[in-house]
């Protein structure tokens, strides 16, 4: 089971940001310490999404502390990383979108109905393409 978004924030605080920055206080920490923070991680083999959201996590918090006036500027802006480049995308062909629905009518009828809503097809065009499938209309 892939963990919250909660719960990710917490790892990227409690294992990788505390142990690399914890030992500065608030107004010490700098951009250098941030970019020296994120090469190491890079280095190490931590992969480029994952550094790019821990960056995120502690320019979010630092951003926070602007706002509240503990600390005159935010050190992680600008971002010592880009954000990595989403992969491409292709567009399902209508028979694979058939097969998902298929697939979700079978393993959860409700999350089917919801998809179908989401992807904007109506029971009728499902079933008219099922026969391309080699499936029997239901």
């Amino acid at each position: 089971m892939k963990p919250t978004t909660v719960a990710r924030y917490r790892d990227y605080v409690t294992h990788d940001l505390i142990s690399a920055l914890g030992a500065l206080k608030l107004d010490e920490l700098g951009h250098r310490h941030i970019a020296a923070y994120a090469h190491t991680q890079l280095e190490s083999g931590h992969g480029p999404v994952t550094v790019h959201r821990c960056l995120a996590t502690l320019s979010s918090a630092l951003g926070d502390a602007v706002r509240q006036h503990r600390l005159a500027h935010n050190p992680a802006r600008p971002a010592v990383i880009s954000r990595p480049a989403a992969p491409e995308r292709r567009v399902w062909t209508p028979q694979e979108a058939v097969r998902f629905l298929d697939y979700c009518h079978d393993a959860d009828p409700l999350i089917a109905d919801l998809c179908e809503l989401l992807i904007g097809t109506r029971h009728a065009q499902r079933r008219s393409a099922r026969p391309a499938l080699g499936r029997r209309p239901s």
